[in-house]
């Protein structure tokens, strides 16, 4: 089309929100975030986010995961990325730009890929397919990107738009 541009769906937006700080200091505070996660098995996952109110205000967002015991969840057991959707919700986003998600490389649990990072895992992915993106109310979009961030080395981490993870891992 001449003279109109097309939207790229996939393109990494610069980042309008830096008064709220930036890349690295999200990386920082998701890695800082693993220290308020509690799991059985010692496996401690921290994020942080940018939401979009309806007022248009950003808003940074937090989470970690909680696991107490072993065997299958239990009620109040929720990943990283469950809990920053729902701090989301409870800031009046209606859009979550990005995610940053913290933890110890390791292959998918449903699937057995190994994307060098830890990538969200076969619950959430569910929760994403049949919960978040359903709902129109929901602030997690397609086109959210979450930034896997491998906690043994920082500067490692790899992003995925919510669309392509479920994509990859079908």
């Amino acid at each position: 089309m001449v003279g109109r541009r097309q939207k790229n769906r996939h393109h990494r937006p610069s980042p309008i929100f830096q008064h709220l700080g930036d890349e690295a200091i999200f990386r920082k505070y998701a890695l800082d975030m693993q220290e308020e996660a509690i799991s059985w098995r010692g496996y401690r996952v921290g994020g942080s986010g940018v939401g979009i109110t309806g007022d248009g205000r950003y808003v940074s967002l937090s989470g970690y995961n909680t696991k107490a015991k072993k065997g299958p969840r239990r009620r109040g057991d929720l990943c990283a990325e469950m809990r920053i959707i729902e701090d989301a919700k409870k800031k009046g986003c209606t859009t979550i730009l990005e995610m940053w998600v913290a933890q110890p490389p390791q292959p998918d649990d449903f699937t057995g890929l190994n994307l060098g990072v830890a990538i969200s895992c076969g619950h959430c992915r569910m929760r994403y397919k049949n919960r978040e993106l359903p709902d129109k109310r929901s602030p997690l979009k397609r086109e959210t990107v979450i930034n896997f961030v491998d906690s043994t080395n920082p500067e490692r981490s790899r992003p995925f738009s919510v669309e392509k993870i479920l994509r990859i891992c079908s």
